[in-house]
């Protein structure tokens, strides 16, 4: 039996003739046209042709991959061959460890941050309405130096969606006192021993369009605020008309 080192001897004297023959082969082709190497590789075809010129080993490198190599972590990952070197898998624990040193909170969800109190919220940013109010002032005072068409539609709308905003603060704090003083005639009615007065949905109804209405007499806007329900109420009866 043959040992390694006569093995590898062998092997590399037939490297070495294989060689010698591409490099004869290499010279002959340098002697010929370029229709003549067309001609050639048609002939002999293109494996066999480069075969000849670049040897087996080159040929070899050019092989496309096995099905070992291209072999998916995962079947519904996709299999990733266009890069020459794979990204390193990550682990789970090693995906935790980088996470330790920068850690994000969310407040809405921690409990670290306390139980979201509405009432606690509305009184602590209560003065974002000072600021909104100041917002609208310095916008008037932009568009009057403004000239162009669009840009004052533009602070036109951002004036009414701070002053929205202020007004449904405003009544929501309106309710809430109102709700607090219901809250307090029901303790008040327990206390002294009387049965109280749980107010319905329906009446509550009732008081908000009353306190409504005395807010727009108030302000000088019940005329204006009548005309535009009258036109909406006009334009709802049109509608159901063309419909029948």
């Amino acid at each position: 039996m043959a040992s390694s080192s006569e093995s590898s001897v062998a092997s590399d004297h037939d490297a070495s003739s294989e060689d010698e023959t591409q490099g004869a082969i290499r010279e002959d082709l340098k002697s010929m046209t370029f229709e003549e190497i067309m001609q050639l590789k048609e002939e002999l075809g293109a494996k066999v042709y480069k075969e000849a010129v670049l040897g087996n080993k080159r040929v070899k490198d050019k092989q496309p991959k096995t099905k070992l190599e291209l072999k998916r972590l995962n079947k519904n990952r996709p299999r990733e061959i266009g890069a020459k070197r794979q990204v390193p898998f990550l682990g789970a624990e090693l995906r935790v460890e980088r996470k330790k040193g920068d850690v994000l909170r969310d407040p809405r969800f921690d409990e670290s941050s306390g139980t979201y109190n509405i009432d606690t919220f509305k009184q602590n940013y209560k003065f974002i309405t000072k600021i909104r109010d100041k917002e609208v002032g310095q916008l008037k005072q932009q568009l009057d130096n403004v000239q162009d068409d669009e840009e004052k539609q533009k602070i036109k709308h951002t004036m009414q969606r701070l002053f929205n905003k202020n007004v449904e603060d405003k009544k929501w704090h309106i309710k809430q006192n109102l709700l607090k003083k219901e809250r307090q005639e029901i303790q008040k009615a327990h206390e002294e021993g009387r049965q109280p007065h749980y107010v319905t949905k329906k009446e509550r109804r009732a008081r908000d369009l009353v306190a409504q209405f005395e807010h727009l007499k108030d302000s000088g806007k019940l005329n204006k605020h009548l005309e535009k329900r009258r036109k909406k109420n006009a334009a709802k009866d049109r509608k159901r008309i063309s419909i029948e």
